[in-house]
Order: C-alpha cells, then structure tokens, then sequence
C-alpha cells in the first residue's frame, strides 16, 4: 500500500513539474490596464517590505488582494520611480516552508514609455479609489523629487500553489534592469492561505 502512495505522490509532483515549467506568458497585441487594479493596489500584512530602495530610486512592491489565498489569482503591482529607467523587471516565487519548485512571474510594463494613458481613468469613479492606497502613493512620489525620474509601473499576475499547511510563507526574488544595464535584485516574503 506505502509504494502506491509514493507512486502516486512521485506522478503528482511529475504532472505539477510539467505544468509549471509548460507556462508562459499570453502574447497581447495591445495590451490593456486594468486600472481599477492598480488604484486599489496595496500592501498586504503578511508581506515583509512594500517599499525598498533600488539604484537611484524607490520601488513599491504592492498587491490588489488584501489576504493571498491559495490557488486563486490576484495581480502583484511594482511603481518604481527614479533614475536610471528601467528596461524589465523579472521574477520567480519559491515557498518557504515547503519547497514547491521556482515559479516564474510574467511581469510587463503597464505604460510603456512612461506615459500613462489618462482615458483610462474616466471610468474609474471616485468611490472606487483606494484613499489608504491614494496616500501610499502620494508619500512614495514625495520622496523622489527629481524632474528627470522615470516613473514607472510594472505588473504580474500570480498564482500560488496549496500546500498542506494552513499557512506558507513565499519568498519572491525580483531583478530590476535598468537602461544602464546593471541589475539589481531584491527580496521579500509574503504568506498565502489555504482558504
């Protein structure tokens, strides 16, 4: 019966091996904003740092759900401004207290040559603005005053695997290139739950 359970267990992690390594990111001709999202973007309790410092500039790490639950999709948002710009922004999660594989984030530009396009923000009605958020971001655009920083957003949908713990801790590597071609990465962990 025990070497059945392990077979069982050893396709599993084969067929999960194989789905994970098999993704990649959807091509989009024109890419689209979720706006909505990014207005309620937030740091999240679980999360060990919103905010770090990155070459000459600052970067917010940021999420659009208030608690990470297993197995259901939520967007992580990155504002970074300063100088020198940013050229990408890669990543993968790996879980902390379970190791579940490195899984790779697709993470875009949302306004490709800084320029924010403001059509997308007539819909969004002002009961729909996260204030908290609003003042998050008013004191991140304060400490960098510099006219010549980059202000950019980059953006990842992200979807964490159940493990058989109540609680797991993710550690996400993050590595920022600026135009200069120097690299920077950073981490941080966030926790998700199992509902």
């Amino acid at each position: 019966m025990n070497i059945y359970k392990k077979l069982a267990q050893d396709i599993l992690l084969t067929l999960s091996a194989i789905l994970l390594t098999a993704c990649s990111p959807q091509d989009k001709v024109n890419p689209t904003v979720d706006v909505q999202n990014l207005r309620t973007a937030q740091c999240i309790t679980q999360q060990s740092q919103c905010q770090f410092d990155l070459a000459g500039g600052q970067v917010q790490v940021l999420f659009t759900v208030d608690r990470i639950v297993a197995e259901q999709a939520f967007n992580m948002v990155l504002n970074y401004q300063g100088t020198p710009a940013l050229t990408s922004v890669s990543g993968y999660l790996e879980g902390v207290n379970m190791y579940m594989g490195k899984i790779p984030l697709f993470i875009e530009e949302d306004f490709p040559n800084n320029r924010m396009n403001n059509k997308n923000l007539d819909n969004v009605k002002p009961d729909q603005i996260n204030i908290t958020q609003l003042k998050i971001e008013s004191e991140f655009e304060s400490t960098i005053e510099s006219e010549t920083a980059s202000k950019q957003v980059f953006q990842a949908e992200v979807l964490v695997g159940s493990c058989s713990a109540e609680e797991m801790t993710w550690r996400i590597w993050l590595t920022f290139t600026t135009v200069e071609e120097k690299t920077y990465t950073k981490m941080l962990t966030v926790a998700s739950y199992r509902s």
